[in-house]
């Protein structure tokens, strides 16, 4: 069997005065377009079984988008859910595809258009395929830090040097029969938060800006894939559009190296596999319940009495009603658990293994370690996003991550088991044989 694959990319760019996501308190929708967002699709055929992965210049995806541009897919290609990969970049400054509590609501026609657009790209593609090889390499760079940092019994949103980072990209080239690179997926773990709460252009941040010089170069087309970033920022964060392309460009530059020493590795068959894990909730006690909703009506009742920008009444009157929901799922104790879908894509011998989640970077690096299949890229906020995954170790040391985030994702935060329960799902779907299931310590 051959491989064959096509490539197609589309414009998702938002109008201008839909609210971007990402940070709370915003002053408007956004003003202007700084550089424009895309979506990519890569489609493959191993003569057998058709697959696709597709990068998006966006937060996340709501399960309902997942669910529409997934259905399109299957319908217009034939292609399976399984064998279907969205990967969003998780920029904060694009629009909200993932409704977020406080960041504005979900621009429906947008969103129903750019849906529509993806499935037509990887129509597109599939309507292209030629003959081609696969190479794989991996080169060293670090553009980000781990952000949760102790300070005195308090853990913050800053820099900590002595936790974990992945300080390499990981990079699957796309030739044609000429040797020439077709596409190029580079994959790595860091929040697209160079461009802060205060920016009101539309921007793909740094991933954004390596694209670009990876066009410039020849790479053929880009594709930015999502690591495992939950507990990783920039070391530039709330910064400028200059600090986003300086950043962009290190993280190309590295992509052309790993590009330039990669090895061939074999792109057939291809195969996918889903698998569902629920993980618990954590509930607080109804009193607990009852004073976040009292406290949360209290920052309102203040915000109108100070007149305050429109972005920050926005926040102020979407925490109660969150709070408002929180009580009633106390009272009734429902939902008890999360529908976690895990995803491993298999590529011949490369293996692409997908979560849902603003995973905390040590699964990645776990996963990775241990897998027998080389390579093995770990991605998150593919297939949707939930919110945030610590480590277990981590809930102890608490932070916004664990005890603040998922308010804004509108959920109840999962309980420390979930690590258990993931480790023990993904350990069984990549087969390892002899797991090191030894708790991961959270360093401070």
């Amino acid at each position: 069997m051959a491989l064959k694959a096509a490539v197609c990319e589309t414009n998702i760019t938002p109008p201008i005065g839909v609210w971007l996501a990402g940070f709370a308190g915003r002053s408007s929708g956004c003003i202007g377009v700084h550089d424009e967002l895309h979506a990519r699709a890569l489609v493959l055929d191993d003569g057998i079984s058709l697959a696709c992965i597709i990068s998006l210049d966006l937060i996340a995806l709501d399960f309902d988008l997942v669910e529409m541009i997934r259905d399109g897919i299957s319908r217009k290609v034939g292609i399976p859910t399984e064998r279907i990969l969205l990967n969003c970049s998780h920029t904060h400054s694009g629009p909200g595809t993932r409704t977020f509590r406080t960041m504005g609501e979900r621009d429906e026609l947008y969103c129903n258009v750019m849906a529509r657009k993806v499935v037509g790209a990887v129509q597109q593609a599939a309507d292209m395929l030629e003959p081609v090889s696969l190479r794989w390499g991996r080169a060293p760079v670090q553009i980000g830090i781990n952000r949760r940092e102790r300070r005195g019994e308090q853990t913050v949103i800053g820099q900590n040097p002595q936790r974990p980072v992945q300080g390499y990209v990981d990079v699957l080239r796309v030739d044609n029969e000429g040797g020439s690179p077709l596409a190029v997926l580079f994959a790595y773990a860091t929040h697209p938060v160079v461009l802060g709460g205060q920016n009101l252009w539309v921007s793909a941040d740094y991933p954004g800006m390596a694209c670009d010089f990876l066009s410039r170069v020849g790479m053929g087309m880009p594709m930015f894939l999502q690591g495992c970033a939950g507990d990783i920022n920039p070391l530039h964060t709330g910064a400028t559009f200059a600090h986003a392309r300086k950043l962009g460009e290190v993280l190309g530059a590295a992509v052309v190296v790993a590009s330039h020493q990669s090895e061939a590795v074999g792109g057939v068959p291809i195969s996918g596999s889903l698998r569902t894990v629920h993980l618990p909730y954590l509930f607080p006690s109804t009193e607990q319940a009852q004073q976040y909703l009292k406290k949360a009506e209290e920052d309102l009742q203040r915000a109108e009495e100070e007149a305050v920008p429109l972005g920050i009444l926005m926040w102020r009157r979407d925490m109660v009603r969150w709070a408002q929901e929180l009580v009633l799922t106390v009272e009734k104790g429902e939902p008890k658990s999360m529908p976690f879908e895990i995803q491993l894509l298999r590529i011949g011998n490369v293996h692409l293994l997908a979560f849902p989640a603003e995973m905390f970077v040590q699964y990645a690096l776990d996963f990775e370690k241990q897998s027998p299949h080389k390579p093995t890229l770990v991605l998150g906020y593919s297939n949707g996003c939930w919110g945030y995954i610590p480590t277990a170790a981590d809930y102890e040391l608490g932070g916004y991550e664990v005890d603040m985030a998922y308010r804004y994702y509108g959920t109840l935060m999962v309980s420390p088991e979930c690590e258990h329960l993931i480790r023990e799902e993904v350990y069984d779907l990549l087969g390892v044989p002899f797991a090191d299931r030894t708790p991961y310590v959270a360093e401070t």
